[in-house]
């Protein structure tokens, strides 16, 4: 009883991203731009050098692996929040935030990467084309983060293709 109660409380923590998925309006939005800012103001040079303009793509890599591994844990958290709050309720917002994860894999850290990222993430996540709506019927936890998922590789395959057409349009600001 106790361990459940601690995986409960821990998944509810998770799951609304430290309470912010109970934020009534938008919900989804707010976890995105939170994870957006915290990204951009977070001072670790981990993904690119802002001083020598060096792209570290090695410890991409790393993130890409990090991601993975964080997905199907946060796929039982989702599967545990949705007991207490429905199926893809608002409340759930950790798919929003690896979700912009991955819509910002494999891009340098400026302010217009973290725009851009943030902007196409939301429109694949609230518009969900084609497959991605698909996806929110599966089960257990899995419909509620591969939309996500699959919505910010959506976003970052289009913003990797941009970047590499146009990188100065990703460092005006």
């Amino acid at each position: 009883m106790f361990l459940e109660e601690v995986r409960n409380t821990t998944s509810y923590i998770i799951g609304t991203f430290f309470g912010l998925g109970l934020i009534r309006i938008m919900s989804g939005t707010i976890a995105s731009l939170a994870i957006a800012t915290i990204w951009y103001f977070t001072d670790v040079d981990f993904f690119y050098n802002t001083l020598d303009n060096i792209i570290h793509y090695d410890r991409f890599f790393y993130m890409f692996l990090l991601l993975l591994g964080i997905s199907y844990p946060c796929v039982y958290v989702c599967k545990i929040c949705e007991k207490q709050f429905g199926k893809d309720a608002p409340e759930i917002v950790i798919d929003e935030i690896v979700g912009y994860l991955f819509a910002i894999l494999f891009l340098p850290k400026t302010l217009m990467v973290a725009i851009y990222a943030f902007v196409l993430f939301r429109i694949f996540d609230i518009m969900k084309p084609l497959y991605i709506g698909k996806l929110q019927d599966l089960p257990h936890g899995w419909g509620v983060m591969m939309d996500d998922i699959i919505a910010g590789i959506t976003a970052n395959i289009i913003l990797i293709g941009l970047y590499f057409l146009r990188p100065d349009f990703f460092t005006i600001i």
